[in-house]
């Protein structure tokens, strides 16, 4: 039986999926042609309260695993409660009351560290990009439940000392760089709003830095 319930789980994720690619090409004009992933990748609210299956949240911090770093350091760390499980509650609370609204119907929150240092020769050295580093493996989990078709949407309303506190984190060598909702999606319900961006050329300089 459970095995028949997973398979069709996967069957409505791939669904959901080349439905995402065909609405997003449509609602989000593109200057140049890109991979659909990309693209499909939003920040979406809409969950259905459902519990994530646990094999797809580990996918995800699978995907997470294999993102590039700086000399292969690997400087990120997840601290992660599941909507049914004994850490839920505590960690929805450092949420702001602004995004509790819409967080509260996730399967999962994640918090999202990232190591300052790195250990050489018996030395603490500092790592310049242990924030950069921590952004791609959250890009590629992002990337991971985009093709699962699930949300997975970062955060920085909270307490950073409130959540050091809540995950028993008491070393400065780690910094709290935003918290994950990972949810279903609600299949019903009022469209969300799709988000443009820049144009390439308000970001991009050949050369010379240009403020705009």
């Amino acid at each position: 039986m459970y095995k028949y319930d997973r398979d069709a789980i996967q069957v409505t994720h791939q669904l959901l999926f080349i439905f995402s690619i065909w609405t997003f090409f449509q609602e989000r004009p593109i200057e140049r042609q890109i991979h659909p992933f990309i693209l499909a990748r939003r920040s979406m609210k809409h969950m259905n309260g459902k519990p994530v299956d646990h094999e797809d949240l580990m996918s995800l911090f699978e995907a997470a695993r294999w993102a590039p770093s700086a000399y292969n350091l690997q400087e990120w760390r997840f601290v992660y409660a599941e909507r049914d499980g004994p850490y839920w509650d505590r960690f929805f609370e450092l949420l702001t009351d602004r995004n509790q609204q819409w967080a509260k119907d996730a399967g999962v929150l994640v918090v999202v560290l990232s190591s300052k240092y790195e250990k050489y020769r018996g030395h603490k050295l500092p790592v310049a990009t242990h924030s950069f580093d921590a952004g791609a493996a959250w890009m590629a989990m992002a990337l991971e439940g985009t093709a699962r078709g699930l949300v997975v949407h970062a955060t920085g309303g909270y307490d950073p000392q409130k959540v050091a506190e809540v995950i028993g984190l008491n070393s400065d060598d780690y910094q709290v760089e935003a918290i994950l909702a990972i949810g279903n999606r609600a299949l019903k319900g009022k469209p969300e709003n799709t988000t443009q961006r820049l144009d390439v050329s308000k970001f991009v300089f050949d050369g010379i830095f240009e403020e705009k």
